[in-house]
């Protein structure tokens, strides 16, 4: 398989790409890393006017009603030019909500970047649906959360949260407003506005789905991760090709020294395994063909390769690739993040090992 994306689906990736280049310098970021959401209001809004939040919403609510592989395509470009987490997260979310209810009143307000809802899964010591502390009931006809949830994205600023939570009759995914939970902030080390939400009889808006829609949320979301992993290792690789070709040590550039160039090749080694297996992962998923190892198989892999192939960059670089003036810092903490979050290998060859072994 040699994944190729449709001629819409490059002029997309070429938009995206352009856009970063010309508006995502590292002084902005630097600079943002002082802002509430990462992130200036104006750029917030040319984003917004470009559609990238309502890429994946339905054509009713004012969105582009593309699917799964064109919202990776829009992912795998924005991790690769560096877009603010919070703008990341917002699409991310966004489309979960159009996913679980394509009628939600709320997308209209997400497209057009009005308004942005985020994803509360996660407990403190706790990823697996059957394990969840946090629990919701149903009261005179509404429904009442109580619990907390952990390392939500954008919490301190999303306007609605998609909660998970335990019902008396198994796993159900609720939309609550900002107002009824209580968001207290996470200091995280790649930057990432993330908080801890807190929910006392909170009133939900309504339900979204039993745990059938939360495990293919979850799959959906570590596809798309695995997208911007992607995005982030070519730009690593570009980079520091371009620097080993500048270079230069003992009177010549470093580019023809063998060592690195037997970095830089497993590097390329990495990058296009991972890309191949991420998204043979995405298409397969967006067709109704994965395999139940398809996104652990990627996850396993692709996780991995990107943390490694940050740290040969910053090897091959050497001190100026630490130095906080060059992006490339960005690319190794994001490395971390995503493979925490969305790609940590012990489960993924355990869920493969369960798979192989019934």
């Amino acid at each position: 398989m040699h994944p190729a994306p449709t001629a819409e689906q490059q002029a997309l990736k070429d938009a995206v790409e352009r856009f970063c280049r010309e508006q995502i310098t590292p002084e902005r970021l630097r600079a943002w890393e002082r802002a509430p959401r990462g992130i200036d209001a104006d750029c917030w809004q040319a984003i917004a006017d470009l559609g990238w939040f309502g890429l994946g919403l339905p054509e009713h609510v004012g969105g582009s009603g593309f699917g799964l592989v064109e919202i990776a395509c829009l992912l795998e470009e924005c991790g690769r030019g560096l877009i603010p987490h919070s703008v990341i997260g917002a699409i991310r979310a966004g489309w979960a909500l159009a996913r679980l209810d394509p009628q939600a009143p709320e997308l209209e307000a997400l497209a057009r970047g009005q308004r942005t809802v985020t994803l509360a899964l996660d407990e403190e010591a706790c990823r697996e649906p059957e394990r969840y502390q946090t629990r919701v009931e149903e009261r005179g006809g509404t429904l009442r959360i109580s619990g907390c949830k952990w390392y939500v994205p954008n919490g301190l600023h999303a306007d609605w949260q998609v909660v998970g939570a335990r019902a008396a009759t198994g796993v159900t995914l609720v939309l609550v407003a900002r107002e009824h939970a209580n968001a207290t902030p996470l200091r995280t080390f790649d930057g990432e506005e993330q908080a801890i939400i807190r929910y006392s009889a909170a009133p939900g808006i309504r339900s979204l789905g039993q745990a059938g829609a939360l495990e293919r949320l979850r799959r959906e979301e570590t596809a798309l991760a695995l997208a911007e992993m992607v995005g982030g290792m070519r730009a690593v690789i570009d980079r520091t090709v371009a620097y080993v070709k500048e270079r230069e040590q003992f009177g010549q550039k470093i580019a023809v020294f063998q060592a690195v160039q037997h970095q830089v090749a497993d590097m390329a080694t990495a990058y296009t395994a991972s890309r191949h297996l991420a998204w043979q992962a995405i298409s397969r998923l967006a067709a109704g063909t994965a395999l139940n190892t398809d996104i652990p198989s990627a996850a396993a892999f692709v996780g991995q390769a990107y943390k490694k192939v940050t740290l040969t960059a910053h090897h091959l670089h050497g001190g100026a690739g630490y130095v906080l003036e060059h992006p490339l810092h960005y690319y190794a903490e994001r490395a971390q993040a995503l493979c925490i979050r969305y790609a940590p290998e012990a489960p993924a060859l355990a869920a493969i090992a369960r798979e192989l072994l019934d």
